[in-house]
């Protein structure tokens, strides 16, 4: 059962940093349970779009319309790779991370490109970016050899990702995906380490329950 918590904030003109109380606050809600969703109402910025288009796109049990949905929202953030704005492009990652698993394979390399394309960019930036270490660990984690995949390199960035997380939502999901690195690798002393680490910090996190029910049904990591 999806729930949807309004809440009224100051707004300013600026975009909210991923560093900000409000979208910490926010992050926290959603992955302590069964995506709660917090919604900052006439926020009217691209980055605060995203984020909630994300969000609300899992509330979408039909797999088309969920790919039609999310591809009309990437589709509105055609110029995202000239922006400078790390936040911004974390926004726009996320929803190329997510529609990869709604679309066929010429689409997901393409989108699976764009994805690495930005986080290389945020990290000539801020070289210590939680999103952009996660993601690149996610990528070298699923990608072929030949096309670059690396466990070795996918283990580096995980436990770079780590080491710079400092909310608890980031720990959270650091753990998650270290759990689903050591199920890939078939280690499942670590894999169950994980999945209780992660349970420790959010007992009814509903992400940890997706990838473990995927782990079981698919025999997949997420």
């Amino acid at each position: 059962m999806k729930y949807i918590i309004i809440i009224s904030m100051i707004i300013t003109n600026t975009l909210y940093s991923y560093n900000s109380k409000e979208i910490n606050s926010f992050y926290n809600n959603y992955y302590s349970s069964n995506y709660r969703i917090k919604s900052i109402e006439n926020n009217n910025s691209q980055t605060y779009k995203n984020i909630y288009a994300l969000i609300k796109s899992k509330g979408i049990e039909d797999e088309k319309e969920k790919y039609n949905y999310l591809k009309e929202i990437i589709n509105q953030n055609e110029d995202y790779i000239k922006s400078d704005d790390t936040d911004y492009l974390i926004s726009v990652s996320e929803l190329l991370n997510y529609i990869v698993y709604y679309c066929k394979l010429p689409e997901k390399i393409s989108f699976g490109s764009k994805s690495k394309e930005i986080y290389k960019k945020i990290l000539e930036i801020d070289n210590s970016n939680f999103f952009a270490l996660l993601g690149t660990a996610i990528g070298y984690m699923h990608a072929p050899a030949i096309a670059g995949g690396s466990n070795k390199k996918a283990f580096e960035y995980f436990n770079k990702a780590l080491n710079n997380a400092e909310e608890r939502y980031q720990k959270y999901l650091s753990y998650v995906w270290l759990s689903q690195y050591y199920f890939k690798i078939k280690d499942n002393e670590n894999y169950n380490k994980y999945i209780d680490m992660s349970k420790r910090i959010y007992p009814n996190g509903k992400f940890l329950e997706e990838a473990v029910k995927r782990n079981n049904e698919y025999k997949k990591p997420l």
